[in-house]
């Protein structure tokens, strides 16, 4: 069952990206992980790509579409049994079509660095249940530029925050048998910025189900899953922003395949519901794939 968080979960909470403005719907930068479920599993370092679209439309009826491929280095060193540390390096590639023409952005994102610690974890002939707790910061290291105007396309346009942002994070996880059943939760607290913006609070919980079918040397994961993601409004100055914040429910899943070291999985989540920044937002489905070593 360890074996199991290698890859799934580490997939499962790259998708839950915060974005810059609209940390809500994932719209390119800090690649913070939410969703923390614990990786039962020795240290490791990955590779993962994360695509993600945006259809936005500005109060004068501008139409635009932002697309958001994320390249993510990431590795966590397990000290002892009881703590686990990660870090997590996105490079961003960002695009953005509207009525006024094309442009792009790309570079590295903003840093993120994680702290977990096993609280408790009790084995049974038939269960096993495990809980984590952690906490950890985002790094201002993405480029920021302040956004011309206050267009949610503007706002969301962004390789990094040009904030330090706080994180804490809880999870669960129950394995039975072949089946692996999880749920977390996770507050992205964020700071003001130089130029004096303040993006939104960002709220995040799920729940997953994994069923493993095991061969001599291989394993084969198929899971479930589904996120539910929240943004208080971005504050400029410290006045709110009207449009900005919101809720999206993402339903979807994936499929990994493991050996004893390697692991690589594909994932695939869609909008079943969403309000985000007073409907000048629309998100699409998002798509990613990804490869870890443990060692």
């Amino acid at each position: 069952m360890k074996k199991i968080f290698v890859a799934v979960l580490l997939l499962c909470s790259l998708f839950s990206v915060p974005a810059r403005a609209c940390d809500i719907c994932g719209c390119g930068v800090s690649n913070y992980n939410p969703f923390l479920f614990p990786h039962l599993s020795k240290s490791y370092i990955s590779l993962s790509y994360l695509h993600r679209v945006y259809h936005t439309r500005s109060d004068e009826g501008s139409l635009g579409t932002e697309r958001y491929n994320s390249f993510i280095l990431s590795g966590q060193y397990k000290l002892g049994k009881k703590l686990q540390f990660m870090a997590m390096l996105p490079l961003q590639e960002n695009s953005l079509r509207n009525d006024a023409g094309s442009r792009r952005a790309s570079g590295p994102g903003d840093i993120t660095l994680l702290g977990q610690y096993r609280v408790w974890d009790k084995l049974t002939k038939k269960l096993r249940q495990t809980l984590l707790v952690g906490g950890g910061v985002k790094l201002a290291t993405g480029r920021y530029v302040p956004a011309s105007s206050g267009k949610a396309d503007d706002q969301n346009f962004q390789l990094g925050t040009g904030s330090t942002d706080y994180l804490l994070s809880g999870s669960y996880r129950l394995s039975y048998r072949k089946w692996v059943f999880g749920a977390s939760s996770s507050y992205k607290y964020n700071t003001q910025n130089r130029d004096g913006f303040r993006f939104g609070d960002v709220w995040n919980a799920g729940l997953l189900a994994v069923y493993r079918k095991d061969w001599d040397k291989l394993s084969l994961l198929p899971y479930v899953q589904v996120t539910h993601e929240a943004q208080l409004q971005d504050a400029d100055n410290h006045v709110l922003q009207a449009h900005s914040g919101g809720t999206v429910f993402y339903a979807g899943g994936g499929l990994d395949l493991n050996t004893k070291r390697f692991t690589i999985g594909l994932n695939y989540q869609f909008a079943a519901d969403q309000s985000l920044a007073g409907g000048q937002i629309q998100a699409g489905p998002r798509v990613a794939a990804h490869a870890s070593f443990a060692f």
